[in-house]
């Protein structure tokens, strides 16, 4: 599997993807893994798979992921490992995690053991920013919070964590959101729920059964 590109070289060994910035109507996405292979390029296309390793794999086959072929071009010797992974429900308040190496094809055979395996977790989760409420918090721009709601920030700005700037007096550190940033972030939000509204019956409600509404 791939190295990282500073002078140590050294192995990456575990990669995380969090479904929280795309569109809640996208249920699946494909993880590519970056791989060198051992010995020398060839003048075709070759065929790479993973396979799952049970031990310490709580993700399952065929319910949170597939595997499907991934290709080491032709004159190449690296490629993409390719992995679907799917937003299932029980991964909103969770993350699975998948170990695994490479499958054995017609073209290839696993090489060396320690650099064979890859660590691969997901999930779906929202956790409710800790400056939400408060004397400075993102209960001015975004109201009452909801997970509905906090997942429908994140799908439309693309941002999973809003920190604020803390005085007008002082330069924002780098990073933060200034008051003017977040007025505008909160009518691109209010824009964007209209057209949700609009195209959608009904409109959008939280699990709690209260319409989402900004202020």
């Amino acid at each position: 599997f791939e190295r990282n590109t500073d002078l140590t070289q050294s192995r990456i060994t575990f990669k995380s993807f969090s479904f929280l910035k795309l569109p809640a109507e996208v249920k699946k996405d494909t993880f590519l893994i970056r791989v060198k292979i051992m010995g020398d390029a060839a003048p075709y296309d070759r065929i790479i798979r993973g396979q799952a390793i049970p031990d310490s794999t709580t993700a399952q086959a065929g319910k949170h992921y597939d595997f499907i072929d991934g290709v080491i071009p032709a004159d190449s010797i690296t490629g993409y490992l390719p992995v679907v992974l799917y937003r299932t429900a029980d991964i909103a308040d969770s993350s699975v995690t998948l170990n695994l190496s490479i499958a054995p094809t017609k073209d290839f055979k696993p090489g060396v053991t320690e650099d064979d395996v890859f660590t691969l977790s997901w999930s779906d989760n929202v956790v409710k920013p800790s400056n939400w409420d408060g004397f400075i918090s993102l209960s001015a721009y975004f109201g009452t919070y909801s997970t509905v709601k906090y997942r429908f920030i994140i799908a439309t700005t693309g941002i999973e964590q809003f920190p604020l700037q803390q005085s007008g007096r002082v330069p924002p550190k780098d990073g933060e959101f200034t008051a003017a940033a977040m007025t505008d972030i909160k009518a691109m939000l209010k824009d964007a729920l209209k057209a949700y509204n609009d195209s959608h019956d009904p409109d959008l409600t939280d699990e709690f059964g209260q319409l989402v509404t900004f202020p």
